[in-house]
């Protein structure tokens, strides 16, 4: 009986001892891997840092490199030089610093979806061109094309960029057979970015007269 008792004694702390050793074990390994991911915490912390950090630095260069593209447009307009007349119907006129822009809605000048110019936007623009070349002979001419928000569907341009720009060139096109020189004018494409007010209104071409103000030498 005594000797039985002492087995079963001796197996016992043999079970217990091999528990304990699993035990330690399992806390060794669970510890290990929690320090694993800590540090890859860690590391993923310091990798959504950086991404965020040059998310910041790109956005920044690219409001740089907008206000350097087009700087009339962070410009408050506080210019006092009258601003032209007897302009024609669907045409206004506002300055943006140094620069007369002049703003045609594009209804005037395009049919839904089209580049090519009506019949009548020919006359809206040679009017146009009559003031620039009386007021602000020699300045050089900035074409910028704007749509409206809605996406393209029939007109078969990629995109509204697309479209906005082929506007403004068809535009500056036309103006060149009228004389103006083509190495005077630029282009640029907003797409729907700066809508005005309604859809009819964001659909424009807008004729900026670069430096068009007298003291504009003196900035």
């Amino acid at each position: 009986m005594r000797a039985l008792l002492a087995i079963s004694l001796v197996v016992g702390s043999a079970l217990l001892v091999g528990c304990n050793k699993a035990t330690k074990d399992e806390v060794s390994m669970l510890t290990q891997e929690n320090q694993q991911l800590t540090m890859q915490n860690k590391d993923l912390a310091s990798a959504l840092e950086a991404e965020k950090a040059e998310r910041q630095r790109l956005e920044q260069n690219g409001a740089t490199a907008a206000a350097n593209t087009n700087p009339a447009a962070t410009t408050e307009a506080t210019n006092t030089q009258p601003l032209p007349t007897n302009l024609p119907a669907g045409v206004s006129a506002e300055w943006q610093g140094t620069e007369l822009v002049l703003i045609i809605e594009g209804d005037v000048l395009f049919d839904s979806g089209k580049t090519s110019l009506k019949n009548n936007a020919m006359t809206t623009l040679d009017t146009l061109m009559r003031t620039i070349t009386k007021t602000y002979p020699n300045k050089k001419l900035r074409l910028e094309g704007f749509t409206d928000s809605d996406p393209i569907k029939k007109s078969g341009f990629k995109s509204n960029y697309h479209l906005a720009f082929e506007r403004a060139y068809t535009v500056g096109q036309y103006m060149e057979t009228k004389g103006f020189k083509g190495d005077e004018i630029s282009y640029a494409s907003f797409g729907a970015q700066e809508p005005r007010g309604s859809k009819a209104k964001s659909r424009r071409v807008e004729i900026a007269v670069v430096e068009a103000a007298p003291n504009a030498a003196a900035d």
